[in-house]
């Protein structure tokens, strides 16, 4: 059973995915709504896999993504990003040229297969580093 961390505003969106989680695998999910409180739970305990929605308060998604990515103790955590909405050609672009330089462990859009995000989240878990590092925020 993994722990993971869902970092997205939407009530909607969390709900869903909680269902998906709740009968169709045994992972604790916790919910974050802003990334500053996503910050303050991963200090409590670190996630094995992080679910980040590109559309969050207190951040840009894409650049929330970045500093996980480039945070030595966030860096290994597998993440798949999510997003209840279509993208804009811009935002479509900044997320292939960021998947490209930062790998990200999977990507999917609402509506939400269930079927399609547990796959996703077996793939990115089972690909997932060891390495268990405390998050504490980079300084700014």
């Amino acid at each position: 059973m993994a722990y993971i961390l869902m970092i997205d505003d939407n009530p909607q969106s969390q709900r869903y995915i909680q269902k998906i989680l709740r009968y169709r695998s045994k992972h604790e999910l916790a919910l974050a709504s802003t990334s500053q409180e996503a910050v303050d739970m991963m200090v409590e305990r670190r996630p094995d896999l992080i679910l980040l929605d590109l559309f969050i308060p207190g951040a840009d998604g894409l650049e929330f993504y970045q500093t996980l990515r480039e945070h030595p103790a966030t860096r290994s955590i597998p993440i798949v990003i999510h997003t209840p909405v279509p993208l804009d050609q811009i935002t479509a672009i900044r997320v292939r040229e960021v998947g490209r330089r930062l790998r990200y462990d999977g990507f999917i859009e609402f509506p939400i297969d269930a079927s399609e995000l547990n796959h996703i989240i077996d793939g990115a878990l089972s690909r997932g580093k060891g390495g268990v590092q405390k998050w504490t925020p980079p300084s700014a």
